[in-house]
């Protein structure tokens, strides 16, 4: 039977902060913004040396670059350790016992990066122990029951509400160096737990998701489990674009975060044994600030759903966007795609209708709503508003790693614009699978082109569905973090 554990009243720690005045917020935020003003000079005249050096080796499937730490290509050729074969076929050879901790419930449901960690964690289920240990918000949902179900052990550690309003506490600590993210994550509970479990199930593997939980590493560490963290989207690299985009007294808040997350990566990043990424852009970010750890990169996998969706839409033809707008790229986006994008394409497509679905939209992204503009915040199930789409967009200009929203789009047989950042490591060939859009114009372009041509949408939208069934899916993905265990725990 498995063991679950689910803590309803444990209490965090992010809300233990001092009374600040707004007087004394005001001048600590000056003072940060001074000491992050002299950060982002070095991160602008340091680092892109190292980013250059970084370079001199192309990346291949094993290589050791002479600027940074070992990095590794999966999957490589299908090659098995002896080990692995006997802990993946042999009846009553004891599998792999991962231990995988999480900042959010995964669900297959989920409208933001915690639905590649739930397809993730169920294909690893199968073959391996896993235990999960995630932190849970106050009336938010739990763990998927088909993860729960599969997991060995599962624990949710409940964080209340903080005390101070939220940008009130992000602020608060910025003045410490902590990311907003990373304080939202701080949990004694949650660490309690992880050493119960580091010391009572034993596992050969710890696996952090995401760079804001990345200061759990400590518990590990102490114990010498071998240690892998996978960072979906390397923060200080979308938090300095986020900066060099910002204008006004905003910018004196933007170089605070980028300072506190180049802090919070220098001191987690090292150690770790591994850091997986997925995208090869995310190599060279991840390499300034990881040590010794080896650098992995295993590409973004899909769940192939086992029929397509309707390739041409329903009437008016709609523009769809979908995405976490937790996340500073995904509001990027949808604000350029609703003000400057949009209006455009309504100029030659005036019965176009623009639809923008995701998790926790602010109120930045909700006052973009108008007559010809919906934003649906998050809904139980995205698919059909993907299925009546016409078009799936992806016009992100920020941020690295895959998108798990390009992929499903590929999945589900639709046609699909995407920016250059946003097809970043989709071996799909522009043209014949999906549509690349490199600025406005060409953005604009190729949206009005497929809202117009009925036959152009459907050959996109069946080309897609045909390279999705031969490339993507899990598989692949699961073998190579399977190999990396073996590699680290056979080390």
């Amino acid at each position: 039977m498995n063991d679950r554990v689910d803590v309803v009243e444990r209490r965090s720690n992010c809300g233990a902060v001092a009374n600040v005045s707004d007087h004394q917020l005001y001048v600590g935020m000056q003072v940060v913004g001074a000491l992050a003003s002299r950060m982002n000079l070095w991160i602008e005249v340091v680092e892109r040396p190292h980013r250059m050096a970084g370079r001199k080796q192309p990346v291949g499937d094993v290589g050791t670059d002479e600027a940074g730490p070992t990095r590794y290509q999966y999957p490589h050729a299908p090659v098995k350790l002896p080990a692995q074969m006997d802990l993946d076929s042999a009846p009553g050879v004891r599998r792999r016992r991962i231990l995988v901790c999480t900042p959010f419930p995964p669900r297959l449901d989920a409208r933001h990066g915690g639905k590649a960690t739930a397809q993730l964690l169920l294909r690893l289920a199968e073959r391996n122990d896993v235990a999960l240990l995630t932190l849970r918000r106050a009336n938010g949902d739990g763990v998927d029951p088909a993860i729960g179900a599969r997991t060995d052990h599962l624990e949710q550690i409940a964080v209340s509400a903080p005390r101070l309003p939220p940008r009130l506490q992000w602020a608060v600590g910025l003045l410490r160096g902590v990311p907003p993210w990373a304080l939202d994550c701080r949990s004694t509970d949650f660490e309690r737990a992880l050493e119960r479990l580091l010391d009572e199930w034993r596992p050969d593997v710890v696996e952090i998701h995401f760079q804001a939980m990345a200061e759990y590493v400590g518990p590990a560490a102490r114990r010498r489990v071998p240690r892998i963290l996978v960072d979906y989207d390397p923060p200080s690299a979308w938090a300095l674009e986020m900066l060099r985009t910002t204008k006004g007294p905003l910018r004196m808040v933007r170089r605070a975060e980028v300072a506190a997350w180049r802090h919070n990566e220098r001191t987690t990043r090292p150690r770790f044994d591994a850091i997986v990424v997925f995208a090869e852009r995310d190599l060279d970010d991840v390499a300034l600030t990881s040590g010794a750890a080896s650098l992995v990169r295993i590409p973004l996998a899909v769940d192939v759903p086992p029929s397509a969706l309707d390739p041409l839409g329903a009437d008016p033809p709609t523009v769809l966007f979908v995405g976490g707008f937790a996340h500073p790229p995904n509001v990027d986006a949808a604000i350029w795609l609703a003000n400057v994008i949009f209006p455009r394409v309504l100029d030659r497509v005036p019965e176009a209708r623009l639809e923008i679905v995701g998790h926790e939209p602010g109120e930045e992204i909700r006052r973009l709503a108008n007559g010809s503009v919906a934003v649906r915040g998050s809904v139980p199930d995205v698919t059909p508003y993907i299925d009546r789409a016409a078009v799936v967009v992806a016009p992100i200009r920020l941020g690295g790693s895959m998108r798990m929203k390009v992929l499903e789009a590929l999945a589900a047989g639709k046609a699909l614009v995407a920016t250059p950042r946003a097809a970043e490591g989709v071996d799909a060939t522009a043209g014949t699978h999906f549509l690349l859009a490199e600025d406005e114009d060409d953005f604009v372009d190729a949206v009005a082109e497929v809202l117009l041509d009925r036959e152009r949408r459907r050959r996109l939208g069946e080309s897609a569905r045909a390279w999705a069934e031969a490339n993507l899916g899990w598989d692949r993905g699961v073998e190579a973090f399977e190999q990396l265990y073996d590699r680290l725990t056979h080390a």
